[in-house]
């Protein structure tokens, strides 16, 4: 590691609420809100969830009940869809399960997603970030948005725990180039803030990391990074990024990609469900947050769940506590043969393996999809990455924040229109508009985990049909072209209506070895199947052996 020459105390003390405070300011902008009643929008959420259905071979009516979507955007101050971007797959999720229920056992069931419930399902923390930018006085103390946002995730009656999260100095900020580009870069772990570091050949303050970047051209910045591993990227424009060899990679690929990889006799589901998903096995070998969130979505349907987590690896508590959620935890490190060999005595009992390593890295430790499908004939192999599964970045790792960065979404979340100029340092005024996150901050983790989730459970409907074995493949960067897709609104400056306003969400208590863990019901309501975790919720990263439960 570099030496950082700074103390931990220090470093807190320094970035964490500043880092914070502006983090928060750039992505609302400042100012009072004008209190004016929001236009209506032409989206239509059915139709939008038919075709994201279509486009796995499925449709609304497959569980055979009523699909209903309650609330309406805009409900957050964002140009962006927001609640939609998060409904749709979530109802996705929702009625393919209730369809492998009703292919089961015969009964249908309704669905129902509530759009306002699942704005905060996008960010579990939001009214938290909500009640902080009060606080600071980022937002008005009586703006009609941000002071019905209650709902607060606990453990023990304490905000979850995130010390390194809050206290990084980059954390969602826009550094400008020396050409007058916008970079984000994100070090959200040691190691990552550690290649930053070394990589601008300076130490982890703010102040600094603006310093260094400003010395380097976008360019060459932008080559920098994906040659050190570096997580960050360039905030392009839409139109940039199609023009991209990257973006145009992703322009032809669906969101949600199904392959089939090898033929296998059909395999039915077990007999006597009590959820649409019982008896099968899910092998969840992802980092946070999209991947897990997937493997958390199969187990609120039934699913048996066995994450496996990196060896000696550090992670957030506050991701382990909300993310982690209805599964067990074991440890493994795939580069010993003797824990190579306790995975493959997994494989040939899981239905489902999902992935998140970055470029082909599963398929040189041994668990490439071609091999876990000789392995186990039938498997779903899901596999999640930010920039894709194919085309020139395909090894370039990345988070939430990227797949927004580089794809348009903040350029047009900043100014609000849809169409910039090809440069962003123009006389056009876009250097007046800097780019900005949505106010949930993150956008694509938790939305892109229900999308990698729809793909599996269409993927095994179609096994139990069929037969075969099916990559999955979803990816952060893809995810936020979809958003985008659906539209922006042009004027946040809203008074929200009975559909916009915030209503307190259903929530779940659950004892853990953490505490007593307060968080949010699944967000998908299935009148007949209502999903529902494992007791207790969550265990301790690692603390279980890796062997299937009886």
């Amino acid at each position: 590691m570099s030496d950082f020459n700074i103390e931990r105390r220090d470093f807190l003390r320094e970035t964490g609420a500043a880092a914070l405070g502006i983090a928060l300011t750039s992505t609302i902008g400042s100012g009072a809100y004008a209190q004016t009643s929001a236009a209506t929008q032409p989206f239509d959420i059915d139709k939008a969830f038919a075709q994201y259905m279509h486009d796995i071979g499925a449709t609304p009516g497959d569980a055979g009940g009523k699909v209903v979507f309650t609330g309406r955007d805009p409900i957050v101050r964002s140009h962006a869809l927001i609640g939609s971007c998060m409904a749709i797959p979530a109802m996705g999720a929702g009625v393919l399960s209730a369809a492998i229920w009703s292919d089961r056992t015969g009964q249908p069931q309704d669905v129902k997603v509530d759009l306002r419930e699942a704005v905060y399902n996008v960010n579990p923390l939001l009214g938290i970030i909500m009640k902080v930018r009060i606080a600071m006085g980022v937002v008005p103390a009586d703006d009609a948005v941000a002071r019905n946002f209650s709902f607060e995730p606990t453990v023990n009656g304490r905000w979850y725990q995130a010390p390194l999260g809050v206290g990084n100095p980059i954390t969602f900020q826009a550094f400008p180039t020396k050409d007058g580009r916008m970079f984000t870069l994100s070090g959200p772990y040691p190691h990552l803030m550690d290649r930053i570091v070394k990589m601008l050949k300076t130490y982890p303050d703010r102040k600094a990391i603006a310093h260094s970047i400003k010395q380097w051209n976008s360019a060459d910045l932008d080559e920098a990074i994906g040659t050190a591993r570096v997580c960050g990227g360039m905030h392009r424009t839409a139109a940039e990024w199609l023009r991209h060899p990257q973006g145009k990679y992703l322009a032809g690929v669906p969101l949600i990609e199904i392959v089939k990889v090898a033929d296998s006799a059909p395999i039915p589901y077990t007999d006597k469900p009590t959820q649409p998903l019982s008896g099968i096995k899910v092998l969840s070998l992802t980092h946070v947050i999209a991947g897990t969130t997937a493997a958390r979505t199969l187990a609120e349907q039934g699913a048996q769940v066995l994450h496996i987590a990196r060896d000696q690896s550090f992670e957030h508590e506050a991701l382990v506590t909300d993310v982690n959620v209805g599964m067990r935890s074991t440890f493994l490190d795939l580069t010993k043969a003797a824990d190579k060999q306790a995975l493959t005595a997994l494989l040939p009992q899981a239905d489902v393996f999902i992935e998140g390593f970055s470029g082909r890295s599963a398929e040189r430790l041994g668990f490439g999809v071609e091999e876990v499908a000789r392995q186990r004939p039938g498997v779903i192999y899901l596999s999640v990455r930010c920039y894709g599964w194919d085309g020139p970045w395909r090894d370039r790792p990345g988070f939430d924040m990227e797949g927004l960065t580089v794809t348009g979404f903040t350029m047009r979340e900043g100014g609000g229109h849809p169409e910039f100029p090809s440069t962003y340092d123009d006389t056009e005024g876009v250097a007046g508009r800097p780019p900005a996150f949505p106010p949930t901050l993150v956008m694509n983790d938790y939305i892109a985990g229900y999308i990698g989730a729809s793909g599996v459970l269409a993927a095994l409907r179609r096994r139990a049909k069929e037969g075969g074995s099916y990559h999955v493949r979803v990816s952060l960067a893809r995810s936020a072209m979809w958003f985008q897709s659906l539209g922006f609104i042009a004027d946040t400056h809203f008074t929200p209506s009975a559909e916009q306003m915030m209503v307190p969400p259903e929530t779940v208590n659950g004892l853990s070895a953490y505490g007593e863990i307060h968080r949010l019901a699944p967000l998908a309501k299935l009148s007949k199947t209502p999903g529902r975790w494992r007791d207790p919720l969550v265990v301790v990263r690692g603390s279980d052996s890796p062997v299937w439960e009886s």
